[in-house]
């Protein structure tokens, strides 16, 4: 990391840090998640709604779906949907997201600790972040605009440069 950031500077090199963090950390999170999909796909089988859903015997029939053209429809053409969704939405989804809540906080403190020790090792503690300014053009339009609103009479950018 101190060669990107000596070579492109401190905030090219701190971008860097911290895509290299990131990437790092969704290595264990990308194998939690492949471990509940996975389950999800193991449990379809025995998944109640799915189950009662696809069951050709017990045709439910629903209501249309809209007041004039659509007409009764059965509760089996949802099994699709029905499965597809309890991959994504099972019991170790719960765990998952407990996981993931931790696994942000456990980035972003990780990620203050790297920024703190990159920040001493290239000598920036005394730093502070430069306030952009607005280009020159966009000023010289904002008080033209300004001028405009308070009287009628156009200004032109030669005025605007000697008022600024």
């Amino acid at each position: 990391m101190t060669i990107v950031g000596k070579y492109f500077g401190e905030k090219i090199g701190m971008y860097f840090a911290w895509l290299g963090l990131y990437t790092e950390f969704l290595i264990p999170s990308s194998l939690v998640g492949i471990i509940v999909f996975l389950y999800g796909c193991m449990t379809i089988e025995s998944d109640v709604p799915s189950k009662e859903m696809c069951d050709q015997q017990n045709a439910f029939t629903m209501c249309p779906l809209c007041d004039k053209t659509c007409d009764y429809w059965n509760l089996s053409t949802a099994c699709g949907t029905a499965r597809a969704s309890h991959l994504f939405d099972n019991p170790a989804t719960v765990f998952f997201s407990i996981f993931m809540a931790l696994w942000a906080t456990m980035f972003l403190e990780n990620w203050k600790r790297l920024q703190m020790r990159l920040s001493y090792f290239w000598d920036l503690t005394g730093l502070e972040e430069e306030e952009e300014h607005p280009r020159p053009e966009y000023e010289i339009k904002v008080l033209q605009k300004k001028h405009r609103t308070e009287s009628s009479k156009p200004v032109s950018e030669d005025e605007m440069v000697e008022q600024a």
